[in-house]
């Protein structure tokens, strides 16, 4: 029986072009979950967004079984590369030990 034909995004990591292909059934909720989780914030960490996305594709797709982080790095990835989401480093606060700042990741401005 042959697969059927499901629609696929095709996505593209910022730094290296490199391109990868994705169904849009998942990269939708995603999409939509990250943008949701970013909106209105200062900035998340990476631990952060993928918590909070997490919450939400749980309730959206509850029988998604691969892996969370995976995919929501590569969505946000290719929402970098499209000019929606942006990540920085904050600057290390003076107590801070280790000196150095947070990266974190918020919409563009």
């Amino acid at each position: 029986m042959a697969k059927a034909n499901t629609k696929k995004i095709i996505t593209t990591h910022p730094r290296s072009r490199r391109k990868m292909k994705m169904d849009a059934a998942i990269y939708e909720p995603f999409k939509s979950a990250i943008l949701q989780c970013l909106k209105g914030s200062r900035g998340k960490t990476f631990t952060e967004l993928t918590n909070e996305v997490e919450k939400i594709i749980r309730r959206k797709i509850p029988g998604f079984n691969k892996s969370i982080p995976w995919y929501t790095i590569s969505v946000r990835l290719d929402l970098e590369t499209k000019e929606i989401v942006e990540t920085f480093t904050e600057k290390a606060r003076p107590d801070d030990p280790v000196g150095r700042g947070k990266k974190l990741n918020r919409l563009k401005k």
